[in-house]
């Protein structure tokens, strides 16, 4: 069975904020220390004429190394996470539609109880997607899914008890147990995100080779901010998407389609009971 009011969102204060904003302060940090490695070399050249040391350059690329390899790496991370999101959405709406075709192996007297039941729970989980960021109504519904859930059980176990049929019990009770458990995984599977722990790491090393990009330029001519900007603005632009990635309620990146799957199943309903 699943477990009601789960708070999706009790997660650290970085996931709470919205990427684009995150990206924002992070391009606005990475162009101020690409400003102050100029300053800083600058001043560090002016009071020591010493040529450049060769290994420097092996050092910069090591830096820079480091940081597309976990550019990647958080990439990889997030994209993993979005695709079992998406698989499990749409296992979840394969689960309900099994069992509800399953429902018509009953006598008429208990399919129609079962097919308001399942309209009620369907309703019920679509209504979980519709709430995005609304936590009360995430909660809401899946206390109704909940609760759903627990009338399906009942009147599939009643009948089972007081009319053993085999082949009716036999296949409706995994299917009822695969759909509640094609439910938790589709809410665990949101619950699951990049370690902010990576994130933070990602973000430090990013404005701190920003800053070796400006101390490094010193020296060499004059410095040209808009293959400066640039490159910022693609780092933040990884950064964004990996974050947005992580978020399927909010952001650009949704589920919208792998979700569909389950809003398809209510024409179900329009059919005759």
């Amino acid at each position: 069975m699943m477990q009601a009011s789960i708070n999706y969102y009790a997660f650290p204060w970085l996931l709470r904020i919205d990427a684009w904003l995150v990206v924002l302060v992070l391009f606005i940090m990475m162009i101020v220390a690409i400003w102050l490695g100029t300053k800083l070399g600058k001043r560090i050249q002016a009071a020591d004429k010493a040529e450049e040391n060769p290994s420097n350059s092996t050092l910069y690329g090591s830096l820079f190394g480091l940081l597309a390899f976990l550019l990647g790496f958080t990439f990889s991370m997030s994209g993993t996470r979005y695709e079992a999101r998406r698989q499990a959405s749409i296992a979840e709406a394969n689960a309900i539609g099994t069992a509800l075709l399953r429902a018509d192996l009953y006598p008429d007297s208990i399919r129609v109880i079962l097919r308001s039941e399942f309209k009620g729970y369907l309703l019920a989980r679509i209504e979980n997607i519709m709430a995005g960021t609304n936590i009360d109504q995430v909660n809401d519904a899946d206390k109704r899914a909940d609760r759903y859930s627990r009338l399906l059980w009942t009147e599939a176990t009643r009948f089972a008890a007081q009319q053993p049929n085999v082949i009716i019990s036999g296949q409706m009770i995994p299917a009822l147990n695969a759909m509640f458990d094609s439910a938790s995984n589709t809410k665990y599977s949101e619950l699951m995100r990049v370690p902010q722990s990576i994130v933070i790491m990602l973000f430090i090393l990013s404005i701190t080779s920003a800053f070796f990009v400006g101390y490094n330029s010193v020296g060499k001519g004059r410095f040209d901010w808009t293959i400066a900007v640039g490159f910022c603005i693609l780092i933040s632009t990884v950064i964004f998407i990996t974050l947005d990635l992580d978020r399927p309620r909010r952001g650009l990146i949704k589920l919208e389609t792998s979700q569909q799957s389950m809003i398809d199943l209510m024409p179900q309903f329009d059919k005759k009971q």
